[in-house]
């Protein structure tokens, strides 16, 4: 029986950080939002105001576009390589160019679209603040969430994050062509420590480490441009610290540099 394994990736530089980031609260957002009870809608409220406070920054959308446009750069010079499928190549490249159209026609959320927005305004400042959104401080939310149904609730929050629909399929596409990008290589963590160079000719995006979900130990990974290292802890109890594993570990790790 084939062991499952547990991925974890870490960015090797800040735009990978960000889309990352961005991938993560995408996906609480959507399963949040569907969700039916008041929590989920406030988890999912929670979420949006988090990529919110993101996506207003005025160079996302140009950063989005410029790796989209690298990576269609990259792949169109591989179009007559030996090996490559150009049929499958050529589907890329168009889901390229049309999330790229999509992405530049978009109207991206914006700080002022929020504060047009009285109710989601009055949400996000006191979010800020420890408990800041229980009833007595915003009743209007309170009524909101106890007066509407569940599907109106969902079709509300569908209609506030219809914007960021655009930039999750272009954050979802880019971190889709990262990841297949490289092959697992089989590795061995002498003592749980394992350090390799990379080339800095070619700077590594990302890298992606798969570890056995019985091995009971997880990496914490450093670097930057020239180098990583990792280091695999065991923590047996989540109540006591952390501490280097003592024996070799194997795994597999991916280092993804397109």
């Amino acid at each position: 029986m084939e062991s499952v394994q547990i991925c974890y990736e870490t960015p090797l530089n800040e735009r990978m950080r960000t889309f990352l980031r961005l991938e993560f609260m995408f996906q609480q957002l959507d399963f949040a939002a569907k969700g039916e009870s008041s929590w989920d809608t406030r988890n999912a409220l929670h979420a949006f105001f988090e990529i919110y406070s993101i996506v207003s920054r005025n160079e996302l959308k140009s950063e989005l576009l410029q790796e989209l446009d690298r990576h269609y750069a990259n792949l169109s010079r591989l179009m007559d390589s030996p090996g490559v499928d150009p049929k499958a190549l050529s589907t890329v490249l168009q889901d390229i160019g049309t999330i790229r159209e999509t992405l530049l026609m978009a109207k991206v959320l914006s700080q002022e679209s929020i504060r047009r927005n009285e109710f989601l305004t009055g949400i996000r400042q006191r979010s800020a603040i420890p408990g800041g959104t229980c009833s007595f401080d915003l009743p209007a939310l309170h009524h909101w969430l106890e007066a509407n149904g569940v599907q109106q609730r969902v079709a509300y929050m569908d209609e506030w994050r219809a914007p960021l629909q655009p930039l999750m399929k272009a954050v979802s596409l880019i971190l889709g062509m990262v990841r297949q990008s490289a092959v697992a290589t089989a590795e061995t963590a002498q003592q749980g420590l394992f350090q390799m160079n990379l080339d800095s000719n070619a700077p590594t995006q990302l890298t992606r480490i798969m570890v056995d979900r019985g091995s009971n130990v997880f990496p914490e990974v450093s670097g930057g441009k020239h180098r990583f290292a990792v280091r695999f802890l065991e923590q047996p109890n989540p109540n006591a610290r952390a501490m280097q594993a003592e024996w070799d570990v194997p795994f597999e790790l991916i280092c993804c540099v397109i």
